[in-house]
C-alpha cells in the first residue's frame, strides 16, 4: 500500500502542466450588490450562440468558475429568475489565461409584474463527493425534530427506535456541524429526536469521504449543518407552533454582525407527545404453544435547546470563535401490555400477563467550542478548534407485572421491579487543518485530529416481592454494574488535489492511532476493589488511504471514480461484559475482545447536468471483513447472547439522483437505491462447543420523490413520498412500506410573517412489519412509532434581512472541505 501510495503522489507531480485558461466570476444584486446563489451562467462562441461551451451556476457567494478554455472569442450569458439576462463578450487569449469579471444584474420591472412567482432555491445540491439537501426549503420538515428531517434525506433511513442508516448500513457518522459534538451511538437517537429541523440549514451526505475525515463510519457521514448566517446589522425571527397530537414548539434566536463583530443567539421550547403501537403473534410449532400481544403507548417529552456564538474579526487575517450548544430535557413514555399464552392446537390462553412498563429520563448536553483561524490568503489557512462535550443521561425503567391464570387455576401472581441507569460521558477534541493552493492546479491539505473520551455508567436494579405498588423496594446486587470506558485517538491526515483542465486526482492518506480501555464491575467489586479483574487494554494503528478521480467527458458530463477505506468501532455498551438477565429466556452481554470491522470503499459516479436538470448515477461496492454480529447459542436449556466478529461480507448497489425543474415553477427530485448484501457463513468455538451461522443474502430498494411547487402570492407547496419494497432478513423478510408527508407555506407583509401548515404521514401508513418463519417457531412483528399529525407553525422575521457578507469572508462554521471543487470541473456544474 505504501509503494502505491508512493507511485501515485509521484504521478501527481509528474503530470504536466498544460495550457489551461480560467474565468472567474462572481453575480451580485445592482441594488445592493448582495451575492445571487443559482445563476446560470452560460458560456457560447461567437460564431454560434446556441452551442454551449461551459456551464455553472453560482454558490452562496455568488461565484461561478469555469476553467479549461481554449482561445477564442466567446459569449457569456447570466440569467436568473426576475433579472434581466447580462451578457458579456469574453476573449481568452494565450497571453491572458486568467480572467475575473463581476457582473451586475438588475431586477425585471415588467417580468416581475408579469409573472408573480417568487423563485426558490433547489432542494438539493450535487457535488463530486456529496449530496446537500436545503432543509429550510422542505415545508415538511416545519415544526419537526432531526430525525424526521432525515427521514426526508434520500438513502437515509431512520428506523423505529430512532437509530439512522444510510444506504441500509447503520455503520454511519452522524455529526453536526462538522464534528461529533458529542453524538455517540449511546446517545445519537435521543439527541436526534429532540434537536428542532427549524435550527438546522442543510444536511450533507458524504458516502465516501476522503481522508481528511474520521475513517469512523463504514457507510460515510451525514453532517447536520445548523443554521448561521452572515449579514450586516441585526436581524432574527420568532416561531410558535404545535400540532394535532397536543404537541408545541416555540424558538427565538438573534444575529448580529459588523466587520468586527459577529453573534448569535438561539432558545428553542420543544414539546412532544405521540403514540405508538405494537403487535406481535408468535407460535412455536414443537411445544404448540402461542403468545400474542397487542399495545399502544404513549410518549411525552420536554427539551430546552440552545445555541451561542460570537466570532471577533481581530485583524483582517485572523478570527476568534466561541460558541456553545445546550440541550437539556425530559420524557416519560407508558404502556400497558397484554401478554397472552396459550395452545396453538385449542386456541385457547392458559394465562394473561399484564406488563404494565413507565419510563422516565433527565438528559443533560453540553458543547463548548474555541476557533482560531487565520488566513494567509483567501484560500491559504490555518483553523485550530478545541472543544468539550458532557452528556449525562438518567434513565429509569418500572416494570409491573400480574399474572392471571386460566388453566390450571393459580393465584395471580405479581411483581415490581425499577432499573435505574445514569449515563455519563464527556469527551475532548483537538483539531487543526492547514490549506494551502500552492499553484492553480496543486493544492496541499494536512492535518491532525486528538479525541479523548471516557464513559462511566452505573446501573442499579430494585424489586419488590412483596407488592405490585413497589412499597417496600429492596436493592437487587445481581443486577449491579459499573461500565467505564476510554478511548483516546489520535490521527493525521494528508490530501494532494491536481486540477489539469478536464481531469482530477485527490489522493490522501490517514494515520490512526487509538487505544481503549474497559472495566466492568459487579456489586462485589464496587465494593471491594481487591476482587476487580484487570481492566481490558487494547491498542491499534491503521492506515487510510483515499484516491478520488474525476474527468470531463463533455462540459455537461463527468466521470468520477472513488476510493476509501473505513471501518466501524465497537461502541461502549458491545464491550460491556455485564450479563444482562432482564429477559428470562435470554442471557446477554458484551465483548470486551470484540475488535472493528474494515471496509474497502469503493463508488462509481456518472453526472450529467442541463440547464435546468441533472442526473447522478452512482453504482458501489463495499467488501467487508471482521463483521461484528449479534450472534446466539443454547447451552443447558437457556439462551446466550453475544457479539462477535464473525466474517466477511459484501454490499454493493446503483443509486439514481435526478433534479428537475420544469416551468420555473415545479421543482423535482427524484431517487432511487438498489442494493445486495451478503454475509458469509461462520462455525467457530464457544465454551467447548460450536456456533454457526449460515449465509444470508438481501435485497431491496427504495425510492423517493420530493415535488415543490412555487405559486403565485408567495405560496408554495410540497409533497415528499417513499417506498421501500420487502427485504430480506435473517430467518425470514421485512415487509415493503410506504408514507407521505405534505406541507404549504406562504408569506405576508414582505416575507417577515410565514405561515407553514404541513401534515406528517398523510395516509397513517408509516410502521416495520417483520415476518420470520424457522422449523421451530413462526413470528409476526408490527411496530408504529408516532402517527399521523397536522402542525401549524408561525414565524416572524426582523431587521435586515437581505444577505450580504464581508469582502473575502467565508462562513466556515460546518466547514468540510469539498474535493470536486478542485479538480475535474465542477465548476462547470
Amino acid at each position: 500500500m505504501n509503494r502505491i501510495f508512493f507511485l501515485l503522489m509521484l504521478s501527481v507531480f509528474s503530470l504536466a502542466a498544460s495550457a489551461q485558461s480560467i474565468l472567474n466570476g462572481k453575480a451580485l444584486d445592482r441594488k445592493d450588490n448582495a451575492p445571487l446563489e443559482f445563476v446560470s451562467i452560460k458560456l457560447t462562441t461567437v460564431a454560434d450562440t446556441a452551442k454551449l461551451v461551459k456551464g455553472a451556476m453560482t454558490d452562496v457567494e455568488g461565484r461561478f468558475r469555469l476553467n479549461g478554455l481554449a482561445p477564442g472569442e466567446y459569449v457569456l450569458t447570466a440569467s436568473y429568475v426576475g433579472y434581466r439576462d447580462v451578457r458579456r463578450r469574453v476573449n481568452i487569449s494565450r497571453e491572458q489565461k486568467n480572467q475575473s469579471l463581476t457582473l451586475h444584474l438588475a431586477e425585471d420591472s415588467h417580468t416581475l409584474k408579469e409573472v408573480t412567482v417568487t423563485g426558490q432555491k433547489s432542494t438539493m445540491k450535487l457535488e463530486v463527493d456529496r449530496k446537500s439537501f436545503d432543509v429550510g426549503q422542505l415545508v415538511t420538515n416545519a415544526g419537526a425534530s432531526a430525525s424526521e428531517a432525515l427521514e426526508n434525506i434520500p438513502s437515509v433511513e431512520v428506523d423505529n427506535d430512532g437509530n439512522v442508516s444510510l444506504r441500509g448500513n447503520s455503520s454511519v457518522e452522524v455529526w453536526i456541524n462538522g464534528k461529533a459534538s458529542g453524538l455517540t451511538s449511546d446517545n445519537r437517537a435521543e439527541i436526534l429526536q429532540q434537536l428542532p429541523a427549524e435550527s438546522i440549514d442543510r444536511i450533507e451526505v458524504i458516502d465516501n469521504p476522503s481522508a481528511k475525515f474520521s475513517a469512523e463510519g463504514s457507510a460515510g457521514i451525514i453532517n447536520i449543518i445548523l443554521k448561521k448566517d452572515r449579514k450586516p446589522g441585526y436581524y432574527g425571527s420568532v416561531q410558535a407552533g404545535g400540532d394535532t397530537r397536543g404537541g408545541a414548539q416555540s424558538s427565538f434566536n438573534i444575529n448580529y454582525n459588523s466587520h468586527l463583530l459577529d453573534a448569535y443567539v438561539n432558545v428553542g421550547y420543544r414539546h412532544r407527545h405521540d403514540l405508538g403501537r405494537s403487535e406481535s403473534n408468535t407460535t412455536y410449532w414443537q411445544a404448540d404453544s402461542y403468545q400474542r400481544y397487542h399495545t399502544e403507548s404513549t410518549r411525552q417529552g420536554n427539551n430546552l435547546f440552545s445555541r451561542a456564538g460570537v466570532t471577533l474579526h481581530a485583524t483582517e487575517k485572523d478570527d476568534i470563535s466561541l460558541s456553545g450548544m445546550m440541550m437539556k430535557g425530559g420524557r416519560r413514555d407508558w404502556s400497558s401490555t397484554p401478554y397472552h399464552y396459550g395452545t396453538t392446537s385449542t386456541a385457547t390462553d392458559n394465562r394473561v400477563m399484564t406488563r404494565d412498563t413507565r419510563s422516565s429520563g433527565d438528559m443533560n448536553m453540553y458543547y463548548a467550542e474555541l476557533n482560531y483561524r487565520h488566513n494567509f490568503t483567501e484560500k491559504h489557512f490555518l483553523d485550530v478548534v478545541i472543544d468539550f462535550n458532557k452528556w449525562k443521561s438518567d434513565n429509569d425503567n418500572l416494570y409491573q407485572d400480574s399474572t392471571y391464570w386460566f388453566a390450571p387455576v393459580q393465584p395471580t401472581d405479581y411483581t415490581w421491579q425499577s432499573r435505574p441507569t445514569y449515563m455519563n460521558n464527556r469527551t475532548w477534541e483537538v483539531k487543526v487543518d492547514y490549506e494551502n493552493p500552492i499553484t492553480e492546479q496543486l493544492k496541499l491539505q494536512a492535518g491532525y485530529q486528538g479525541r479523548f473520551s471516557h464513559e462511566n455508567t452505573p446501573q442499579e436494579s430494585y424489586v419488590d416481592a412483596t407488592s405490585w405498588q413497589g412499597l417496600m423496594p429492596v436493592f437487587d446486587a445481581n443486577y449491579f454494574n459499573r461500565f467505564i470506558y476510554d478511548m483516546d485517538l489520535h490521527a493525521f491526515y494528508g490530501t494532494l488535489s491536481y486540477n489539469n483542465g478536464k481531469f482530477g486526482v485527490m489522493a490522501g492518506l490517514r494515520g490512526e492511532y487509538w487505544k481503549v480501555n474497559t472495566e466492568s464491575y459487579s456489586w462485589a467489586q464496587e465494593q471491594n476493589p481487591a476482587l476487580r479483574d484487570q481492566p481490558f487494554k487494547k491498542d491499534f494503528f491503521e492506515l487510510f488511504p483515499s484516491l478520488f478521480l474525476s474527468y470531463q467527458l463533455t462540459p455537461n458530463d463527468q466521470l468520477q471514480l472513488n476510493y476509501t477505506r473505513r471501518l466501524r468501532r465497537p461502541w461502549g455498551g458491545q464491550l460491556n461484559s455485564f450479563k444482562d438477565t432482564r429477559d428470562a429466556t435470554m442471557i446477554s452481554f458484551g465483548n470486551p475482545e470484540l475488535t472493528p470491522e474494515f471496509s474497502n470503499s469503493f463508488s462509481l459516479n456518472y453526472l450529467r447536468t442541463w440547464t435546468e436538470h441533472s442526473m447522478m448515477i452512482s453504482a458501489y461496492y463495499r467488501p467487508t471483513s471482521d463483521v461484528m454480529q449479534r450472534i446466539s447459542w443454547q447451552t443447558g436449556g437457556m439462551m446466550y447472547q453475544t457479539n462477535m466478529n464473525v466474517a466477511k461480507s459484501v454490499s454493493e448497489g446503483v443509486e439514481l439522483t435526478v433534479k428537475n425543474r420544469l416551468l420555473r415553477m415545479l421543482d423535482l427530485t427524484t431517487s432511487a437505491n438498489a442494493y445486495y448484501y451478503k454475509l458469509n457463513g461462520f462455525v467457530f468455538p464457544i465454551n467447548g462447543q460450536l456456533v454457526s451461522g449460515d449465509e444470508s443474502h438481501s435485497f431491496t430498494w427504495n425510492a423517493r420523490m420530493t415535488a415543490s411547487l412555487m405559486l403565485p402570492y408567495s405560496i408554495s407547496i410540497q409533497a415528499t413520498g417513499r417506498y421501500r419494497s420487502r427485504q430480506v432478513i435473517t430467518q425470514g423478510y421485512r415487509k415493503p412500506g410506504y408514507g407521505l408527508d405534505f406541507g404549504a407555506r406562504k408569506t405576508f407583509f414582505n416575507k417577515a410573517l410565514t405561515i407553514a401548515l404541513n401534515c406528517r404521514d398523510v395516509f397513517n401508513s408509516r410502521k416495520w412489519e417483520t415476518v420470520m418463519d424457522t422449523p421451530t417457531f413462526n413470528r409476526y412483528q408490527l411496530n408504529k412509532r408516532g402517527s399521523r399529525k397536522v402542525n401549524l407553525t408561525l414565524t416572524w422575521s426582523f431587521g435586515n434581512m437581505k444577505a450580504k457578507k464581508r469582502p473575502n469572508q467565508e462562513d466556515q462554521q460546518g466547514d468540510m472541505e469539498d474535493p470536486g471543487s478542485n479538480y475535474g470541473g465542477m465548476g462547470d456544474e
